[in-house]
């Protein structure tokens, strides 16, 4: 990540843009602070990390230039007087018009998809002509949450076969087993007490589905 930021922000186009490392927690966020802190010669100048949303907001509103890391918590903003403390629809304070500013989100499968008032909408209404890439080990792809629809195609695929050409991971085989089961007899009635226990209050339509759900031996197995 840290060579994609590096490339970024020695590209003559980009006019000594400002880079955004986006995580969505704190411990990752303080470890890859800790790992590009390593690599500021790359970088050309020292990253910053914002210690809170008011400064998040100070280190964005610059003129040009900066490796900024937040987490995308801190895009809440609770001046609006909204009843949940962040904006409203639309409502988003704008920090940047800038279209030079880069956002490379990690783990782009977590927390970027709630653009009707979560942390992704008032992001994108923070950094409106932003470009956004997305790093994640497992992009997904259902109705409310398309890593792809979001980030756009991919620009460059690591994958585990290249791995371990490149002797980052050991080879990885697959061996296909079939697990033999059987239910003791004795432990039937047991079951079924237990079962009425788990259930009690239910009712019997949803009981009966439950029941049905639960009559597999291979899930039985995995339960109990």
């Amino acid at each position: 990540m840290a060579f994609y930021a590096g490339k970024i922000i020695q590209h003559p186009g980009m006019e000594n843009p400002t880079v955004v490392v986006l995580t969505d927690r704190n411990d990752l966020d303080n470890q890859l602070f800790d790992n590009f802190s390593l690599d500021k010669d790359l970088l050309r100048q020292e990253p910053v990390q914002a210690e809170s949303r008011a400064d998040l907001r100070a280190k964005l509103r610059v003129a040009s230039g900066g490796v900024i890391f937040t987490t995308i918590q801190k895009f809440f903003f609770e001046e609006s007087g909204h009843p949940q403390g962040g904006h409203p629809q639309g409502d988003a304070p704008t920090l940047s018009e800038r279209r030079n500013i880069v956002v490379i989100a990690d783990e782009a499968q977590r927390s970027q998809y709630d653009f009707i008032d979560g942390f992704a909408r008032h992001m994108r209404d923070a950094l409106p002509n932003a470009s956004f890439i997305g790093f994640t080990g497992t992009p997904i792809e259902r109705t409310d949450a398309n890593t792809r629809a979001v980030f756009g195609d991919y620009i460059s695929i690591y994958d585990i076969r290249q791995a371990v050409i490149d002797g980052a991971t050991v080879p990885i085989y697959y061996e296909n087993r079939l697990t033999k089961l059987a239910l003791d007899e004795r432990e039937r009635p047991k079951l079924d007490r237990e079962f009425e226990e788990a259930t009690e209050g239910e009712e019997v339509e949803h009981k009966e589905k439950l029941k049905s759900r639960w009559a597999q031996l291979e899930a039985l197995a995995q339960w109990h």
